[in-house]
């Protein structure tokens, strides 16, 4: 067991390597002194377990755990470990983008095993900063693994990677794969193929995850063997939480094809076999699942996985807004306008000599006075200019927006699936904010619960947590949730939307336990909002037909989706027909 006086004459040492190990790299690199941890709870404050080693992406550091350092035997390989840790920052992952993107391939390659993805893209960077690191630079790498072999180390999984490094470095067997007990043909075959995916893909290496993952696959699969795996290689694992505490990563919603295109069994393809020829490993692309506008997004379940890929601790709420919004933005527009004149007022400028054939009225007696006396037409007399306190220019107001989405039991969830309906509502909603509008959100399934903002608001993250929310209940949308923002007239006008079924006649046609029916709530919701209202109906044009005329007659806008991915149309008509700029 280390003593203080051995960490501490280590980090001395280490301290004194430290610019030697960025010379590995680029003799211009900019990179943070690593955070030196004197003790396992030092480095456990700091994020760091299980290893000797990490770094953080998000804000490029590297933490060394120096007891464990010296507990491994390792204090004599500065410059090796530290010029690992720099590749992490400088080459791969490198940045919380391409970590994302590189997570997303491995995932593909791993159905039914997504949770091994972090493990295996650490592996798949140590296996390509080691190689650099080994041949280009000499630095000591295999010394590092001959410094960490034990026996309590030994698996079939470690001994796959040790055989890699082998084939790698052109060493002998059992150099690093000491214990000759786990070796087989099977082993040296895939040793072999990870050996030449490693130099293949050492300068384009973000397309070669997916290859490297499949290749894994068979090593991972019993989820006894994988923990046994993780186990005894939790030492090296110094990336796998490269991403914690990150903000929302954008660009990542949409399904890569690309990256699943590259998802190939290199055993196959080693042997001629055609692409058609894949097994279950390898998902057809037509069943990859798209959601969304085109199909071309991933769902909101995978997304917020793969993101708490990316960082664990992200917030789930920010991850569906990060979502929507994402997927909203390119069909935004600049929110539409209601027009409207400024009302002006005629303000006194200054004088000037009223002269006959001037209006009488004009003359200003006072001022006349003042100026002389005697008062002579055209000499003495004066009248008052007037200016406006206006430049007349037309004045844009923009309309604010209530959109009630039906959130009762036939409603998916939109964490879980991918909603149109919330959508739709993304897109108009920061179109409004985006000109300068409020909005108000409600999530309404009634009998039961409702969830709205607090009146109309300018806050994006408070309005998309309510829209994004989920609350299952009931049967329809509950027209006495227009009654609290529409019962008296706003000072501002507004449109309603109402996005639900034919299951809104029904609760229309309610008791409310009151003289005032919800058909009276309304109309009169309608006119105070300023007759502005569209009841967007998932139904067949000829459905309750006369209770749709009768709504009509009120004022109310009935547009009809028989699919909801129509909602993205109405979002986009919507804007433009009503709301566009003159």
């Amino acid at each position: 067991m280390s003593n203080q006086f051995e960490i501490e004459k280590t980090l001395a040492l280490w301290k004194s390597h430290w610019q030697q190990a960025k010379l590995e790299w680029n003799p211009f690199l900019r990179l943070q002194e690593p955070i030196y941890c004197l003790s396992h709870q030092a480095a456990q404050k700091e994020g760091l377990t299980g290893s000797f080693a990490m770094i953080r992406l998000n804000d490029h550091r590297i933490v060394i755990n120096l007891q464990e350092i010296v507990d491994s035997g390792l204090t004599k390989y500065a410059v090796e470990i530290l010029a690992h840790e720099i590749g992490h920052h400088i080459f791969t992952p490198a940045n919380l983008y391409d970590n994302a993107i590189l997570l997303n391939r491995i995932r593909f390659a791993l159905p039914g095993i997504e949770d091994r993805a972090p493990m295996v893209s650490n592996l798949y960077a140590d296996f390509l900063i080691n190689d650099k690191l080994q041949r280009i630079t000499k630095l000591r790498m295999s010394e590092v693994y001959q410094a960490i072999n034990s026996e309590d180390n030994f698996s079939e999984f470690w001994t796959l990677m040790m055989r890699t490094y082998e084939y790698l470095w052109r060493l002998n067997r059992g150099d690093l794969a000491t214990n000759l007990s786990f070796h087989s043909k099977k082993i040296d075959a895939d040793a072999s193929l990870l050996a030449s995916l490693v130099r293949s893909y050492s300068k384009n290496w973000i397309h070669g995850g997916g290859r490297f993952a499949v290749l894994l696959y068979p090593y991972l699969m019993e989820d006894n063997t994988f923990e046994d795996a993780r186990k005894k290689i939790l030492i090296l694992l110094d990336a796998e939480d490269a991403g914690l505490g990150a903000i929302a990563i954008s660009g990542m919603t949409e399904i890569d094809l690309e990256g699943y295109d590259q998802v190939i069994d290199m055993r196959k393809e080693a042997l001629g076999l055609k692409e058609q020829e894949k097994d279950g490993l390898q998902t057809d692309r037509n069943k990859l699942g798209g959601q969304g506008p085109r199909n071309g997004y991933m769902g909101p379940g995978n997304y917020i996985d793969l993101m708490k890929q990316v960082n664990s601790k992200a917030n789930e709420q920010l991850l569906v807004n990060t979502y929507y919004k994402e997927i909203a933005l390119p069909y935004l527009i600049d929110f539409p306008v209601e027009i409207s004149e400024n009302i002006t007022l005629d303000l006194p400028e200054g004088l000037e000599t009223w002269d006959i054939g001037d209006a009488i009225e004009e003359v200003d007696w006072l001022q006349s006075a003042i100026l002389s006396p005697t008062v002579i037409p055209g000499l003495t007399t004066q009248k008052r200019t007037y200016g406006s306190d206006s430049d007349n220019e037309v004045k844009e107001n923009p309309l604010n927006v209530y959109i009630g989405i039906d959130c009762s039991g036939s409603m998916v969830n939109p964490i879980q699936n991918f909603s149109w309906p919330v959508l739709a509502a993304t897109i108009i909603s920061l179109s409004a904010l985006r000109a300068g509008a409020s909005v108000m959100g409600c999530l309404s399934g009634e009998p039961g619960e409702y969830l709205e903002t607090k009146g109309f608001i300018t806050d994006e993250v408070d309005l998309l947590t309510t829209l994004t929310s989920y609350l299952g209940t009931g049967y329809a949308y509950g027209i006495e949730r227009l009654r609290k923002p529409f019962e008296e007239k706003p000072s501002v006008k507004s449109h309603i939307i109402i996005v639900t079924d034919n299951d809104i006649f029904s609760m229309l046609d309610a008791d409310t336990q009151t003289s005032q029916t919800y058909w009276e709530l309304a109309e009169i919701a309608l006119k105070n909002a300023g007759g502005h209202g569209t009841m967007v109906l998932h139904s067949q044009p000829d459905y309750n037909k006369d209770l749709v005329i009768r709504l009509q007659k009120m004022g109310w806008n009935v547009y009809y989706v028989t699919n909801e991915d129509e909602l993205l149309k109405f979002a986009l008509e919507f804007s433009q027909q009503n709301y566009a700029y003159v």
